[in-house]
């Protein structure tokens, strides 16, 4: 037991710098109880016999006498670059929790014990400490359950072997049930989506569905042929605000007004694939793009409160206007909130 500990403590060493408590957290993660007096003692033993002519364990003081730990290379020219390092540490630190438990530790497999880093940057890395100077809020991310990560691997062994799915979902409120053809992972604002073909009185229709909205996957005795369809779906996301569904199939050329602070925040973020941006005389912003019109792009203009304000095309404006009177007559009146049947047909209001 003791043999195995120390032996998950030297792999955690060499993926990245760390403290006695990360490495209790992580150690309790595997079912390793012990203090951290026993921890300590463990990185000593680890510092005096894993001292070789290729690594050592070297040691940092940190933050409120905080010592810091991680195997690290003696050899520069056989050391992953610090550059590289930085990059490999933030995409671990900084990825969402359900990436987490499906991948593990990506550093893991990038970096061994002969190819850690070099004992010239430990001190800059030792700052980096994950639950110290590292965050990520997991704002707006779904809570996965373990359901979700082995649809999840169903998907995506049908998606590389072409194997159809029969997949029941939730849309919104009703349960339904269709053979689906997955091709695509897109992951969009805080979740996993699958993109695909299914069929319908022998019509094909490209159809977008939530991981988090399936309640069950069965695999199918039957393969698809993709063909073909890799361009459809590009045309299918390249229109879209999104991936929302949309009430027609028409391309508007969208133009928005956005105010000075907003604009600047707004013109250096990625929502659309044909954006543009062009900075007006008063500091304020117009922002240009060509899509179609769904509930993602209506939701999100209202999102900007009066920091956004829709110059065309007039369908879009007048729909803006019906939603926010709407909006108010719910406060007003003290309705309850609307469940709509079906919100990706944009121009219905309180259905």
């Amino acid at each position: 037991m003791q043999i195995e500990r120390i032996l998950s403590v030297i792999r955690y060493l060499s993926i990245g710098p760390e403290t006695v408590i990360t490495l209790n957290s992580k150690l309790k993660s595997l079912g390793y109880h012990c203090s951290d007096r026993t921890i300590y003692r463990d990185l000593t033993k680890i510092s005096q016999v894993l001292n070789t002519s290729q690594i050592q364990v070297a040691s940092s003081e940190g933050n409120f006498n905080k010592r810091t730990w991680m195997i690290v290379s003696n050899d520069r020219m056989a050391s992953i670059s610090h550059q590289d390092y930085i990059s490999f540490f933030l995409i671990e630190y900084f990825k969402t929790n359900w990436l987490k438990k499906i991948t593990g530790d990506t550093l893991k497999q990038i970096i061994d014990v002969n190819k850690g880093l070099s004992i010239d940057d430990f001190t800059e890395i030792a700052q980096l400490v994950p639950n110290n100077s590292l965050e990520n809020s997991n704002w707006s991310e779904f809570i996965y359950k373990s359901k979700h990560k082995k649809f999840l691997q169903l998907v995506l062994k049908a998606i590389t072997k072409r194997i159809v799915l029969k997949i029941k979902w939730y849309c919104h409120e009703e349960l339904v049930e269709f053979n689906f053809e997955s091709m695509r992972l897109v992951y969009h604002r805080g979740t996993v989506h699958l993109l695909g073909c299914h069929y319908k009185n022998s019509n094909q229709s490209i159809h977008v569905i939530e991981l988090e909205a399936i309640e069950s996957i069965e695999e199918l005795d039957k393969n698809f042929n993709i063909k073909g369809n890799q361009k459809l779906l590009d045309r299918y996301l390249q229109t879209k605000f999104g991936i929302h569904e949309t009430s027609d199939e028409k391309v508007y050329k969208v133009v928005l007004h956005i105010s000075k602070s907003t604009g600047i925040y707004i013109s250096n973020r990625f929502w659309h694939n044909t954006q543009k941006f062009k900075l007006l005389s008063d500091g304020s912003y117009q922002m240009e793009m060509r899509c179609r019109i769904n509930i993602e792009l209506v939701g999100w203009i209202i999102s900007w409160l009066e920091h956004m304000k829709v110059v065309s095309p007039v369908v879009l404006k007048d729909h803006i206007v019906e939603r926010i009177q709407y909006i108010n007559n719910i406060y007003t009146n003290n309705l309850d909130p609307v469940s709509p049947r079906d919100t990706n047909k944009w121009k219905i209001i309180g259905e």
